[in-house]
């Protein structure tokens, strides 16, 4: 039993065989699959974004993200003809999401040396502001300095914000962010008549 699940229009649909999952893109027109604008070769040349869009977004609702990812272009007969274009269509949609991994990854490398600083500073900061904070709020009775002491104790954990969030949440979508940009790359795509 197949499950389809169409969107933007006539472009593109997901079926679901039971045994593999296949993105299915409807490409009428060369402008529809490229970056027109792009002027590098067919296998370095971006991807249409609103089909590099369609395509991620069908890669991360899909129901087992293990299993094997199947893209099949539907071409206008023009293009399809043409054996040499289909052939460097196929092959730039694994090129396209293998550089966008690289640069996920690299992305993702230098958040983590920033957050590592980060963290590092957050922590020398809290500590010197929860040891003002005790200072002040146990040797000092004037309520304006508790005041004081106890908000010191608040930006201090403050500072900390930032590389918590990194830790708890952006680390893991950055994480899930590549894992399915390294399933399209690793997908197999096949050409089809319209």
């Amino acid at each position: 039993m197949s499950e389809e699940q169409f969107t933007r229009g006539n472009l593109c649909c997901l079926v679901d065989d039971g045994e593999q999952q296949t993105i299915e893109v409807r490409i009428s027109a060369l402008g529809q699959f490229y970056q027109m604008l792009d002027p590098s070769p067919d296998l370095e040349k971006d991807l249409n974004p609103a089909t590099v869009e369609y395509l991620v977004d069908t890669a991360e609702e899909m129901k087992n993200p293990k299993e094997h990812v199947h893209v099949a272009l539907y071409l206008e007969e023009s293009l399809y003809q043409n054996a040499e274009l289909k052939s460097r269509m196929e092959k730039s949609v694994s090129a396209y999401f293998s550089r966008q991994v690289d640069i996920l990854e690299h992305k993702h490398r230098m958040a983590h040396k920033k957050a590592r600083r980060n963290l590092v500073r957050g922590l020398l900061f809290v500590i010197i502001c929860v040891a003002l904070s005790v200072v002040l709020t146990n040797f000092v009775n004037n309520p304006i300095v508790y005041a004081f002491g106890q908000s010191l104790t608040v930006i201090g954990w403050v500072a900390l914000w930032t590389p918590a969030e990194f830790y708890l949440y952006l680390n893991r979508e950055a994480n899930e962010e590549i894992a399915t940009m390294k399933r399209l790359a690793d997908a197999s795509v096949s050409s089809r008549t319209l």
